[in-house]
């Protein structure tokens, strides 16, 4: 298992495989992260987003928060496979890691970005004082 000061070193001289590697060994701490921010993004709609709306209406579809976390975290997966695909193509002798970071940092705003939305509709409620339809 990496240290988090591991994840973003690339001070390695590598192959392609190595490149490859390096990947995959960032990809359980990409997962890791990914699932602490879903966590928090799914505790928040579900609370904040619930006290946002009148009563008897669904801030968002519960079928959605049971059956929709899986298929986000398999295509974050397969996108996240992109990265080592164009660190190859694009071959420069070492990973790159303002590519992974990259790829991070968009997934995981992509990942709370329901769940600023539920804090803000909550909070545009209590300044309001009314509750969305």
């Amino acid at each position: 298992m990496l240290k988090v000061a591991q994840v973003f070193d690339s001070s390695v001289t590598a192959t392609r495989l190595e490149v490859i590697i390096w990947w995959e060994r960032r990809a359980l701490f990409y997962n890791l992260a990914l699932l602490c921010i879903g966590i928090f993004t799914w505790l928040s709609v579900l609370i904040a987003g619930s006290a946002a709306v009148k009563t008897g209406v669904d801030f968002e579809e519960p079928i959605a928060m049971i059956f929709g976390p899986p298929p986000y975290a398999i295509m974050a997966n397969l996108c996240f496979q992109l990265g080592p695909f164009c660190d190859i193509v694009l071959f420069i002798r070492r990973p790159r890691v303002g590519l992974f970071k990259a790829v991070l940092a968009f997934s995981l705003f992509l990942t709370a970005l329901p769940g600023m939305w539920a804090i803000a509709a909550w909070l545009g409620t209590i300044y309001t004082g009314k509750k969305l339809d």
